[in-house]
């Protein structure tokens, strides 16, 4: 089970503008907590399925993985 006592920091999703809580256990593992509002790409291509069944919004990884190499979100 991810430990999620670490704070989780914002980031932005470059496709819809939404913002999202993320954090990164490892390189491999990421947390993301979405607003109430969740990704309307996801919501479409999941279709009858849950959402979190979808495996990512493309854009919405790349977001996380730019704002860890500009340092505004640390893998600890």
């Amino acid at each position: 089970m991810t430990d999620l006592s670490e704070p989780l920091s914002p980031v932005r999703c470059r496709g819809c503008d939404r913002e999202v809580r993320a954090g990164k256990r490892s390189p491999m593992q990421t947390s993301v907590q979405w607003p109430a509002r969740g990704c309307e790409r996801l919501t479409a291509e999941a279709g009858e399925r849950p959402a979190a069944l979808v495996p990512t919004c493309p854009e919405l990884r790349d977001s996380i993985e730019r704002a860890v190499r500009e340092g505004r979100l640390e893998v600890s």
